[in-house]
């Protein structure tokens, strides 16, 4: 069965129908979050169980600025009778490095400066399967996308090669200008020498290339170069989105928290989600591609906001 435009059109509207009630359902959730400050030796009841700190400690630069705090716990659990004799593990809690008990997640939330004592917080996420359902259902629809659309041009009234080769010249160096801002902003962040704890993830190294490189297909694109590339700018963008989000439960404690950065780029991914359905009518599709390229510009430099939209992007500042 030849792969039709409408065909990802579903799988992408189920994807985000199943998010969207991993959305709601939560909301009607009550519970699922826990905050404790605790010093060493301080105990805490978790469920059946009790969470004791052991030691607290923060490892910091040569500069003194923080590199990661960690929590040595013990997680002491009562035998499943009377007679059972209770056990205990041991686990060392640090930003980026949940650990996971059952259906709680045990994160290193923050710490105290001035009285020594880490913050730790307790997470549960019973609709987490239905969100990876979601996560699962955005990305092949992506890569339906790709598949049914190919590396095609549906327009070709512009295409660059009935352009001359100065236009060819200025076209190019005005998508490289256009780059430039948004690159170098992208590429402070991840080399910056000393990165806060949040930023100390494998994840952020697939994370920032999936969305660099499909900023730099759909900005091109809005340039009229490479449009046939859009349909992969759009798969790294959905991938880009997806790594964000398994980022943001393994170190937040939730895969979707409505930062102002995290709602932007999902408006982002919108707009070309919907580009690809109006993309075989001319003018449809080249409003759609500059806004999406606007969108883009915005998202890439959101550090400029980041003041004015406080949000848990705002470390890149």
């Amino acid at each position: 069965m030849k792969l039709r435009p409408w065909h990802t059109i579903v799988v992408l509207a189920l994807g985000f129908v199943c998010a969207c009630a991993a959305l709601l359902l939560k909301h009607f959730e009550s519970d699922l979050r826990g905050t404790v400050s605790l010093s060493a030796g301080d105990a805490v009841e978790i469920g059946n169980e009790t969470l004791v700190l052991r030691k607290f400690t923060v490892e910091k630069y040569p500069s003194g600025r923080p590199r990661q705090y960690v929590s040595d716990v013990s997680i002491i659990s009562s035998g499943s009778d009377d007679s059972a004799l209770p056990t205990a593990d041991n686990a060392s809690i640090s930003v980026n490095h949940p650990f996971v008990r059952g259906d709680s997640w045990i994160y290193q939330s923050s710490y105290n400066a001035i009285t020594g004592e880490t913050v730790i917080e307790v997470v549960r996420d019973p609709y987490l399967p239905l969100a990876v359902v979601a996560g699962v259902l955005l990305l092949v629809g992506a890569m339906l996308n790709l598949l049914a659309c190919g590396f095609t041009d549906p327009v070709v009234s512009s295409d660059l090669r009935n352009h001359s080769r100065m236009r060819h010249v200025v076209t190019v160096l005005a998508a490289l200008v256009t780059l430039a801002v948004p690159m170098f902003i992208i590429l402070r962040a991840v080399l910056r020498a000393e990165p806060v704890p949040a930023l100390q993830s494998p994840l952020m190294a697939p994370h920032v290339a999936a969305y660099a490189t499909s900023y730099i297909i759909m900005l091109f694109a809005a340039f009229g170069i490479c449009r046939r590339f859009l349909p992969l700018g759009f798969l790294l963008m959905t991938l880009g989105l997806i790594l964000g989000a398994v980022w943001g439960k393994i170190c937040w404690g939730d895969w979707w928290q409505y930062d102002p950065k995290e709602m932007w780029g999902f408006y982002t991914w919108l707009v070309y989600a919907v580009y690809f359905t109006v993309r075989s009518h001319p003018r449809l599709e080249f409003a759609f591609r500059l806004a999406g390229a606007v969108m883009v510009i915005l998202t890439a430099t959101w550090v400029n906001f980041a003041v004015r939209f406080s949000g848990l992007h705002s470390y890149a500042s």
